[in-house]
């Protein structure tokens, strides 16, 4: 495979590039998907959908038991285990952080994913994944700084060989010197320092709860008082039963809204099991990561917008596709607010499918630009 290898990079780095733009053979998750794993996820992102949580609602769809969402699949049911670590290898599920290093740029950022999902995960299944590196930009430049766009792919399959979803992710690598011939006119260390100013105590402080009885079950109320749980609507309205026919393009999508507190951010880390340092410790982000605050992964973004999307459809749609574009992170402190509309209907394949744009803003303006289809029966 022919990659555009910026001229700078070492020899030694080139060569590693090279590997890496070929398929890898299947790495098989030490994980097996659990009812644990799919609870703990679905409450992290305050999923309702019966598929995830009510047993017999999943066997009367056909399945042996609760479904895994597919925000899971990305992190969830393939980290691998941190220990007892039995031998150091690098996983291509973290391919990104190897190759901004292999490119010689200090910072890396997601720019662009998109996840199109063929088979649902059951508890007892076991995920496997094979990725490559498929593309290295020019020198580019951009808001932030410059450096090079890259993108990845990567294909999850079942114990059963059966291809269950597939990834393309876009990353933009940025920060370093640049090459001979090109300059920075804002200069990467000025636009990197511009990105955000880091966040207060007073930043992070939750906001207090209502007068009354707010609490009506679940975590216990310090939990939950962290959670800022009284504004996500975390208690699951009944699911909606939604007909294809009744949709209209230009019909608009429930808003929905989720403080995004430290605490949520340790939910994200623990019910993902990716402990990336920038997604749950503020020292980290203002000092390394130059970032405002602890911001969220794509995994969580990937778990609300299926929320966001089975929320609208009912339980008995099916998330085929979701792409998010990330204009900035969103961190701790921020209200995380979705609001979409339908975009497009169509048939395929036997299947009803519906096209959203969804928008996902907060108090500090917009964030991310998204996307998705929703299959109907």
């Amino acid at each position: 495979m022919s990659i555009n290898i910026p001229e700078h990079v070492s020899a030694r780095n080139r060569e590693r590039i090279l590997e890496l733009a070929e398929p890898n053979a299947k790495e098989v998750s030490e994980v097996e998907c659990s009812e644990y794993l799919i609870r703990h996820w679905v409450e992290t992102v305050e999923d309702g959908n019966p598929l995830y949580n009510d047993r017999e609602y999943a066997r009367s769809r056909g399945f042996s038991d609760i479904i895994a969402q597919p925000g899971m699949n990305i992190c969830t049911l393939v980290m691998p285990y941190r220990w007892p670590m039995k031998s150091f290898h690098k996983t291509r599920q973290l391919l990104h952080f190897e190759l901004k290093d292999l490119l010689e740029q200090p910072v890396g950022i997601l720019a662009n994913y998109e996840m199109s999902f063929y088979r649902p995960v059951e508890i007892g299944d076991r995920l496997s994944t094979t990725g490559h590196l498929a593309e290295i930009s020019d020198y580019k430049r951009t808001r932030l700084g410059a450096g090079y766009f890259t993108r990845l792919e990567t294909r999850y399959y079942n114990q059963r060989d059966e291809l269950v979803s597939q990834a393309d992710t876009n990353l933009f690598s940025y920060g370093g010197t640049p090459p001979a011939g090109e300059t920075d006119d804002d200069g990467s260390a000025s636009a990197q320092a511009r990105r955000a100013v880091p966040s207060t105590l007073e930043d992070q402080a939750p906001q207090a709860p209502p007068a009354g009885d707010w609490l009506h079950g679940g975590w216990h109320n310090g939990t939950e008082e962290m959670l800022e749980a009284w504004r996500t609507g975390w208690m699951p309205a009944a699911p909606v039963s939604l007909d294809w026919n009744d949709i209209a393009v230009g019909d608009e999508m429930p808003a929905l809204v989720m403080p995004i507190t430290v605490t949520r951010c340790v939910f994200m880390a623990s019910a993902s099991r990716d402990f990336a340092p920038q997604h749950h410790n503020t020292w980290y982000c203002h000092n390394r990561s130059r970032t405002r605050e602890m911001f969220l992964g794509t995994h969580f973004n990937l778990g609300m917008l299926s929320r966001f999307m089975t929320d609208y459809g009912g339980p008995e749609s099916t998330v085929r596709r979701i792409q998010l574009q990330m204009r900035r992170t969103i961190g701790a402190g921020e209200d995380y607010c979705m609001s979409g509309v339908v975009s497009r209907k169509w048939e395929e394949g036997g299947e009803r499918r519906v096209d959203m744009d969804i928008s996902i803003d907060t108090q500090l303006g917009p964030a991310y630009s998204c996307s998705g289809t929703l299959a109907f029966p």
